[in-house]
């Protein structure tokens, strides 16, 4: 009996061993006892972790399809359990611009964008880099990059903030046309409320430029379908920058998933457009897209005033003078210091000098002089004024006035400015009261004065040279001047030539370009060395290149103006001098032949030192004050011709 209860208990406990070294699953006898130890509400607790895990695993899944990364930059990103080298790369460069390292950046967007394997991340790289660019101040460069984005059109995922950027890079740069030749293409776009005016009002005036320069050409401007066709002919889509695989253009955009960019991601209403905007041919088309452009912006807005003064010319340009007269009165209106809706001095004057001139062109000279008058001394158009309407007084027959304003003219303050009509106007006053021998004066002084200039111009014609060499000798000149009577001279050419304003917006593109190449050179020696940075320099030598070959053109037509123009000035003096001489030899004539009747004769003039209440009278001997300027009146105490009281 003994024995067979042994037997029986090292059976038993060899079952035990067996089941304790079981699977949970099978910790569980055939009669229901529990043999894990585990309470029933221990086992419900581990199945809700499981299930949690499940759950959580999938929602990381879900982000990390969706690609979503901090602050606001984002690209299309793949399962982050798998992180391929591309992935990884996106990720630094997008680190390097969350740590202000925008050199570094654009260096690793370029290499993204130059990747095939890269494709899904093109679009971003290609946005990323131009901004990148951006926040460098290398404003040209960044506007190639935001430009290529436009160009892919409405479907470009960074298509909307793209074009906010231009408009920023527009505030940057001196040839604001240089950016909206590619928001123009978009024009009809409902713009945000925010800026909506601002681009409305730039649009419109670059379209009326645009007018202007097809009818200066001659030839109308090239269709947005013809400039289609002649990209597609391009053999290979190789960009400026270097971009060889040309920025995934053929891909499909991805989704756009309105997350917005650092301070500028305002949501443009673009989806519903898709091609750009046709844009017109000839002078009356472009006249006519500005005004409809001027016409929407708000009057509430403070580019209201800017857009009617522009329709104002844009009226005078098509011929409808009183219209244009009452736009710039509305501009004088809405500005006015006191009343007005808004304050802007500056254009309040420009108004003031287009309606004086208007009244001029009408033979209404003393409504232009009263126009005249309302330009202020400390404007940039002040002696312009001035010069202009001494030729009003001119016509009114008060050449004590006109005389006082060239006084003015030829004062040492503004000896540099450039008025070669003001001794002109000057000597045929002083032939009008029968002042020979002063008139002849007056004569060879701007003889003396310009002369010379007509000379170097002529001299500097005469050279058998590119345009380009005619820009690069005026470049040369604001380097390096020279001193003495030569470089004199040589800022005078300057500035004759700078006068052009066209040409002087070309010439500032041109040292802000070579401003940003130096900037590139002195970047740090990653960015500086790398092969994009050798690919920006280098599209932007050729960029520098065009417009100088431009800008040579239009220097060589102004030297052709200006050599012209001072030509005619100085045979209208040798005219003037002939007259003066042939005057007096009439009169020794007729005393030689003993005739009473001498002809003109020369007569005292009735004269008062009188002045109004806010002048007094005080002789001039020669000196200048600069609180004086442009209040002096000649008195002519004695001519032959009766003044007009």
């Amino acid at each position: 009996m003994r024995f067979s209860f042994l037997k029986h208990a090292l059976v038993i406990f060899t079952a035990l061993t067996l089941l304790w070294s079981a699977p949970a699953v099978r910790a569980q006898d055939d009669f229901g006892f529990d043999l894990t130890g585990e309470s029933e509400k221990k086992k419900k607790k581990k199945k809700k972790k499981r299930k949690k895990k499940a759950v959580s695993k999938k929602s990381t899944r879900a982000k990390a399809k969706k690609g979503k990364s901090a602050g606001g930059l984002d690209f299309e990103a793949l399962d982050v359990s798998v992180k391929s080298p591309e992935k990884a790369a996106a990720e630094k460069a997008l680190d390097l611009m969350k740590d202000k390292d925008y050199a570094g950046a654009a260096v690793a967007f370029w290499e993204i964008y130059n990747n095939p394997k890269a494709k899904q991340y093109f679009q971003s790289a290609e946005y990323q880099l131009a901004k990148a660019l951006y926040r460098m101040r290398l404003y040209h460069s960044s506007l190639v990059g935001f430009g290529r984005v436009l160009d892919k059109g409405v479907q470009h995922k960074y298509f909307r903030t793209s074009l906010e950027w231009l408009f920023f890079i527009s505030h940057k740069i001196t040839d604001q046309s240089e950016v909206l030749k590619d928001i123009a293409k978009y024009s009809d776009i409902e713009f945000p409320a925010k800026y909506r005016d601002e681009f409305l009002f730039l649009l419109a005036k670059y379209f009326y430029f645009q007018a202007l320069e097809v009818e200066k050409s001659g030839a109308p401007a090239k269709t947005a379908a013809k400039l289609k066709k002649k990209k597609k002919k391009r053999a290979a889509p190789d960009d400026e920058f270097g971009f060889d695989l040309g920025g995934g253009g053929g891909d499909a955009a991805p989704a756009d998933d309105g997350a917005s960019d650092m301070g500028f991601g305002l949501d443009l209403e673009v989806e519903k457009r898709t091609t750009a905007t046709a844009l017109p041919t000839d002078v009356v088309g472009f006249l006519s897209k500005s005004k409809a452009l001027i016409l929407q912006v708000s009057e509430k807005s403070k580019f209201f005033p800017k857009g009617k003064y522009l329709e104002g010319i844009i009226l005078y340009k098509q011929g409808n003078f009183q219209d244009a007269v009452e736009a710039f009165k509305e501009v004088v209106r809405i500005l006015h210091p006191k009343s007005g809706q808004y304050r802007d001095d500056d254009l309040r004057e420009k108004a003031f000098f287009q309606l004086a001139r208007v009244h001029y062109e009408h033979k209404q000279f003393n409504y232009a002089l009263f126009y005249y008058n309302h330009i202020h001394r400390d404007s940039e158009t002040w002696l312009e004024s001035l010069f202009e309407a001494s030729w009003a007084w001119f016509r009114l027959g008060k050449y004590q006035k006109a005389l006082g304003n060239l006084i003015t003219l030829d004062s040492p303050f503004f000896r540099e400015e450039y008025f070669p009509e003001g001794l002109v106007l000057r000597a045929v006053t002083y032939y009008e009261n029968c002042r020979y021998p002063e008139s002849n004066q007056i004569v060879r002084e701007f003889k003396a004065r310009y002369q010379p200039l007509h000379r170097e111009v002529e001299k500097l014609l005469a050279k058998a040279q590119s345009p380009e060499s005619y820009y690069k000798h005026l470049l040369a000149i604001q380097k390096a001047p020279g001193s003495g009577k030569s470089g004199k001279m040589l800022r005078r050419i300057l500035k004759v030539a700078l006068a052009d304003n066209d040409l002087r917006l070309l010439n500032a593109s041109v040292l802000e370009i070579e401003k940003e190449i130096r900037r590139i050179l002195k970047a740090k020696r990653s960015f500086a060395t790398s092969n994009f940075a050798e690919r920006m320099v280098s599209f932007l030598n050729t960029r520098k290149a065009d417009l100088m070959k431009e800008a040579g053109h239009l220097t060589k037509n102004r030297l052709l103006q200006q050599r012209d123009f001072l030509g005619g000035l100085i045979s209208q003096a040798l005219r003037i001098k002939l007259e003066n001489d042939t005057a007096e030899l009439e009169v020794l004539k007729r005393i030689e032949a003993g005739e009473e009747d001498l002809g003109p004769m020369l007569l005292p003039y009735d004269w008062s030192a009188a002045t109004d209440d806010e002048k007094l009278y005080w002789p001039y001997q020669g000196e200048y004050w600069r609180d004086e300027l442009g209040t002096y009146e000649y008195t002519l105490t004695w001519g032959c011709r009766k003044q007009v009281e």
